[in-house]
């Protein structure tokens, strides 16, 4: 990137959310300037600390809503009023919110249900739930995805399945802040090296770890065990009790590795791993 920038090119990478920050970190350590170069960035969420690491290099970026099963969902507006928001591809997909009766069936108020309206869809899909809300609204932005007829905006898209560890459950979406922001604040690092990962121990009891990459330094466990409960379980409801119950369970354990990637280099800010049991027949993993 940084010889077609030298050259007088603009290059252009569509990548995952976390591999662009990874390579603008990279860049950033380098002493590479990437002005010039674009991201177009897909397949997490876009939060705030991400974008920062993105626009520090130089570069810029988009974003881009796709699902594998669906294909291209929303494309990035032009003149966005909130990081991640996107134009929906209204005559590829029918998209409605489940609102106040989605409770009712396990889901947000916001949750997505998705209807194809391609007869070459790879999957025809009918008010399905890929596990995702967003905010939808309709308005006038100007920018030339709206001239083209897509004036239904997506937003603030985040993934509502829940982790579940000792019987108390939370939403992705309530600790992106705590490892985005509160623990780079106090210890130090990028966005992209903390991770919330939930297996088994090998007796089957339900296990939480803090993976913390090994490029932050040295720090005390302990106490970023500490930040991480105590941020978590802020407030009077649920999260307090849910805080309270895995440190008095132990379930956390702070760990110093590098963050999982998935097969396709996504850095979840929650991972699943299912470790197979201490059992004569042990479980398929998924």
């Amino acid at each position: 990137m940084a010889e077609a920038i030298r050259v007088g090119g603009n290059p252009h990478l569509s990548t995952f959310v976390s591999s662009a920050v990874r390579i603008c970190r990279a860049a950033l350590d380098a002493g590479v300037d990437l002005h010039g170069a674009h991201f177009t960035i897909v397949g997490e969420p876009i939060t705030g600390a991400r974008l920062a690491v993105i626009r520090q290099s130089g570069a810029t970026a988009l974003p881009h809503y796709a699902i594998i099963e669906c294909g291209a969902i929303g494309l990035g507006c032009l003149a966005p009023e909130t990081l991640d928001e996107t134009h929906l591809l209204h005559d590829l997909h029918a998209m409605i919110q489940t609102g106040p009766d989605g409770a009712t069936r396990g889901l947000s108020p916001l949750a997505l249900l998705m209807s194809s309206l391609r007869p070459i869809a790879p999957f025809i899909l009918l008010n399905v739930s890929m596990g995702d809300q967003a905010v939808m609204t309709r308005r006038a932005c100007g920018c030339p995805l709206e001239g083209l007829g897509w004036a239904t905006h997506l937003h603030t898209i985040r993934s509502y399945e829940k982790l579940t560890s000792g019987g108390m459950t939370f939403l992705d979406t309530h600790v992106i802040r705590v490892l985005e922001e509160i623990l780079p604040a106090r210890f130090g690092g990028a966005p992209t090296d903390y991770q919330l990962l939930e297996d088994e121990a090998d007796d089957g009891s339900p296990r939480l770890r803090l993976l913390v990459h090994p490029a932050v330094g040295p720090l005390d466990t302990e106490a970023v065990s500490e930040t991480f409960l105590s941020a978590i379980g802020a407030g009077a409801g649920v999260e307090r009790v849910m805080g309270l119950l895995w440190r008095d369970a132990g379930f956390l354990r702070v760990e110093r590795l590098a963050p999982r990637t998935t097969a396709s280099g996504k850095i979840l800010h929650l991972h699943l791993e299912h470790m197979p049991r201490a059992t004569p027949a042990s479980r398929p993993e998924a």
